[in-house]
């Protein structure tokens, strides 16, 4: 959307006999607008700006919809074994939603830098660049946040929304479209005491909703939440002579300086502290102290040299793949098969996406391996990736 200008506003509002006390006060209310974020005067003018039928935006805030606007579905987590907490739910939106979540993505959410310490959901290399912080580091703590989506709830979504200068109604309503009804139904005891903002005329419902993981408004949302978080934890690394970084749930600290493992403990107990007071907890199961002499991963990178590295089990994944794609005496289909892959394609393509990653950690051994799987699509005659 173009840049907003009172001027065409005023003229077209005084041709079409809007009277002239409304005309101003929504000049006024776009004048406070923060962030270069564009202004939304009513429901109805956000539908017209994206194009989404006002009554769908209508019953998905009030709630009054007969069939749920997400396709919540279940993915088993990586290695989490029989915990409780093995599944992650997973909320795809519908059309209509993902229309409304990309056009406040773009327009709005894109509009606003998160903190320095935050590298997911950016424009960013994030893993690469969180990962170089704490090369050569003596110590690592590691730490995740449990459910991380849903532990952001809707007011904290409003007030988001709020801080970018929109007014309670219009915030309100924009929170409604990036969050979604908890599965309880019940308001978070963190929000217990909450009403919603006076005023409003939705009145249906008044559950607390949660970010929803799927939605394409939640990652960048999260991160913005997490501005006061990122701020408080990044001062009391500097105080400790820590680094601090955050990619999504993922904290890392590291010091090159030599302290013991109780002291290492202390400073997770502190920093749970802070996260507690901001309405998170700790997954105790993958916090990671790592001393010095271990060896030293970040976001799945080596970091015990003056770069990051893709680890050896990384490498010989892909070079696995390769290895038996190209054998003489074993039927490329048979290996994908063998591999859970439903067609040849599937695997070649994710064998590609895996060394196209490597060409901006180690771009000699991606482009090595990038010729070998060139070679073996014109083997086997099918598609491949055009790497750099």
């Amino acid at each position: 959307m173009n840049r907003w200008s009172s001027q065409p506003y005023l003229k077209a509002g005084r041709k079409s006999g809007v009277p002239e006390d409304i005309l101003k006060n929504a000049v006024k209310t776009a004048n406070q607008m923060k962030h270069g974020c564009p202004p939304l005067l009513t429901l109805n003018h956000l539908s017209h700006l994206t194009g989404v039928p006002y009554p769908f935006l209508h019953r998905t805030i009030s709630r009054t919809y007969k069939t749920e606007a997400y396709n919540v579905f279940k993915l088993r987590k990586p290695n989490a074994g029989h915990s409780l907490d093995r599944f992650r739910w997973i909320c795809a939106p519908s059309e209509d939603l993902l229309r409304i979540q990309r056009w406040i993505n773009v327009h709005i959410l894109s509009k606003v830098e998160p903190h320095e310490a935050s590298y997911a959901y950016d424009n960013r290399h994030g893993v690469l660049e969180a990962a170089a912080l704490h090369c050569r580091a003596e110590w690592l703590i590691k730490l995740d946040l449990t459910n991380f989506f849903e532990s952001i709830l809707e007011p904290r979504v409003y007030e988001l929304f709020r801080s970018f200068g929109y007014q309670p109604l219009v915030a309100f309503e924009l929170s409604r479209l990036c969050t979604r009804i908890r599965a309880s139904g019940n308001p978070d005891r963190r929000f217990g005491n909450k009403t919603l903002p006076a005023g409003l005329p939705y009145h249906a419902d008044a559950r607390i909703g949660h970010l929803p993981q799927g939605a394409a408004t939640s990652p960048r949302i999260a991160n913005l939440v997490m501005q006061s978080l990122d701020e408080n934890l990044q001062a009391y690394a500097t105080e400790n002579e820590l680094v601090y970084s955050r990619y999504a749930d993922d904290l890392v600290f590291s010091s090159r300086n030599a302290f013991d493992r109780s002291e290492a403990i202390q400073h997770i107990q502190s920093i749970n502290e802070c996260l507690v007071e901001e309405g998170f907890w700790l997954n105790k199961a993958k916090t990671r102290i790592t001393p010095p002499g271990a060896r030293k991963v970040v976001l799945g990178l080596l970091v015990d040299g003056e770069k990051p590295r893709l680890p050896k089990i990384y490498k010989k994944y892909v070079s696995d793949h390769l290895y038996y794609l190209a054998h003489p005496e074993i039927d490329a289909m048979t290996h994908a098969k063998h591999r859970g892959f439903q067609s040849l394609q599937g695997l070649i393509n994710h064998v590609s996406g895996k060394i196209a990653y490597g060409f901006s950690i180690e771009p000699d051994w991606a482009k090595k391996q990038g010729a070998q799987l060139k070679a073996v699509c014109k083997t086997i005659e099918v598609d491949h990736v055009v790497f750099p």
